[in-house]
């Protein structure tokens, strides 16, 4: 276990490492971009502060604003923003010398321009003159978190950098999604606990957001617009949302999620995912409330996370400490895009990728979670039976010499086809020893008699106590030459007694099956003429019975 905490903990610095790095390869070119809604008749108005969304829906003029650049043919500059829901966008880039050139894409063909981390990604025409200025003309903007965001320029070289650790940071959380997967459906197919069911479906609704997001969904379905490429990464969002609170949920069990605490969950995943439906189906009408709606409602998801923690804190559960550090980063991630998506907070390159570094940092932690919970269980359920075999042990067994008990014995010995040979044992003047030594002496007496019963019988034999001085053994007649009569006998004689009294029993024994009740009642009656037989014979030996009377045996 410890050597696997340390690989994943590895694993996480890692990625932490890689975020670092991504970190500096992007590197860019300041740009200052301001926005202007398109009027009849109007000349734009542009406004370089303002947040964008207060304009509302519509089309927009919007300048891209930096100090003269010039485009080095060996290492061009890209444009790079990222992607919102737009109906077209054309792109005039200008020049010092008054020459222009120009690009455009819509909805459906946005692949073309589009890149890993759903951002689009313009190649800067080469010009001998320096790159002025970028105009964008964006048509049908819904304009929810704003028309154009994160504008920024950089060099070919620095986005390719950039791109290859997205790419590889993309791989990374595929692969260990698809691994996380894999490993959870197995143990699930073995041991059948919920929550591990449940994890498997959030994995699955995380990689199916993260294909849509990535816009890895553009490049495998090339008829996907990017607007409804939107639409799914709404809905698959909303279900890993609700995905979590049932891992949550079948994780932590009743205990914490108690029936108010339960219904209210509920209604709270029946909204987000309504929300996220109603989003999918209607948008762009009423776009901006029902983007509002589903923001409250994945919200108020997000923040049943602090009644979840208090009532665990509460109930003490085991792992909670670990499950905080796993569930840590998803949540400070998205509490801080939630602020972005009410306007409290500024756009981020890093903060709209951030999900991924977190996702992959708590998908790590939490297979560590999974596996200490699957620990606990199954060490709880070993305890469960060696409980159950400790009391079986108590119900079946004669208190005071350990050996089954007369009900036991009966209940294990019916129904045996094969033959069998089924011991009757006295102890001789039994009375007369507890007489002479007491009754502690003699309960001792019984336990050295059936100590010196248990050594003598072969495996798969059953030995019990009748009551008071009688025992049986009942063993399978083709092991009859590892427990002879005489075997019994010589044990009992040579066993040291309390007091060194000498103890001696009467044997009586007979062969058959035990296949029903009837076959038990005949044969304790044959085997108990014979211990008849061996006692008015003189004691201290065994009978053999047959359905014809007893025999001296030894």
């Amino acid at each position: 276990m410890a050597d696997f905490r340390n690989i994943l903990l590895r694993l996480c610095a890692a990625l932490l490492i890689a975020l670092g790095v991504a970190s500096a390869a992007h590197a860019e070119i300041p740009v200052t971009t301001c926005i202007a809604p398109v009027a009849a008749r109007t000349a734009p108005q542009f406004d370089c502060g303002a947040a964008q969304n207060r304009f509302g829906a519509g089309d927009f003029a919007a300048q891209l604003r930096f100090s003269p650049v010039q485009v080095n043919p060996s290492d061009p500059l890209v444009l790079r923003h990222s992607s919102m829901w737009q109906e077209a966008e054309q792109i005039t880039f200008r020049y010092g010398d008054g020459s222009t050139a120009q690009l455009g894409f819509d909805s459906s063909n946005a692949r073309r321009y589009m890149t890993i981390g759903a951002i689009f990604e313009l190649p800067v025409p080469v010009r001998a003159a320096p790159l002025t200025g970028i105009d964008i003309a964006v048509n049908g903007s819904a304009n929810w978190r704003g028309v154009v965001i994160g504008a920024h320029l950089m060099t070919a070289s620095q986005s390719f950098r950039l791109q290859s650790w997205l790419i590889a940071l993309y791989a990374a959380f595929g692969g260990l999604s698809l691994a996380l997967l894999t490993y959870n459906l197995a143990l699930w197919s073995v041991m059948r606990h919920a929550f591990q069911l449940s994890y498997a479906a959030m994995v699955s609704a995380l990689m199916a957001y993260t294909f849509t997001s990535s816009t890895i969904a553009m490049l495998v379905i090339p008829t996907l617009a990017n607007n409804d490429r939107v639409r799914l990464n709404y809905l698959f969002l909303a279900l890993a949302a609700v995905a979590s609170i049932r891992f949550m949920a079948d994780f932590f069990g009743p205990q914490v999620f108690g029936p108010r605490l339960r219904r209210t969950v509920i209604a709270i995943c029946i909204a987000t995912l309504t929300s996220a439906l109603a989003f999918a189906v209607l948008a762009p009408w009423q776009g901006d409330w029902l983007d509002r709606i589903y923001t409250a409602t994945c919200t108020a998801a997000l923040l049943m996370m602090v009644p979840i923690i208090y009532t665990a804190r509460r109930a003490r559960v085991r792992h909670l400490g670990l499950f905080i550090i796993a569930w840590s980063p998803p949540v400070v991630v998205s509490i801080l895009r939630a602020g972005y998506a009410s306007g409290a907070i500024g756009y981020s390159f890093w903060l709209d990728n951030g999900n991924l570094i977190a996702l992959s940092i708590e998908s790590l932690l939490s297979t560590m979670l999974i596996v200490s919970r699957l620990r606990e269980l199954s060490s709880e359920r070993d305890q469960a039976r060696a409980s159950e075999q400790s009391a079986l042990r108590l119900a079946n067994s004669d208190p005071l010499t350990g050996l089954l008990n007369r009900r036991a014995f009966i209940h294990y010995a019916i129904g045996r086809t094969e033959p069998h040979r089924l011991f009757l044992i006295d102890i001789d003047h039994f009375k007369a020893i507890n007489d002479r030594i007491g009754h502690d002496l003699g309960d001792e007496v019984l336990r050295e008699v059936s100590q010196a019963i248990q050594d003598c019988r072969p495996e798969g034999s059953l030995a019990v106590r009748l009551g008071g001085e009688e025992f049986a053994l009942l063993v399978p007649l083709r092991l009859q030459r590892q427990c002879p009569p005489e075997r019994l006998l010589d044990a009992i004689r040579q066993r040291t007694m309390p007091m060194n009294w000498q103890v001696t029993v009467s044997v009586g024994f007979v062969d058959g099956k035990l296949i029903s009740e009837s076959d038990w009642r005949r044969l304790y009656r044959l085997a108990d003429t014979a211990l008849y037989r061996a006692k008015a014979d003189g004691r201290d030996r065994a009978c053999r019975a047959t359905d014809f009377g007893a025999t001296k045996a030894a």
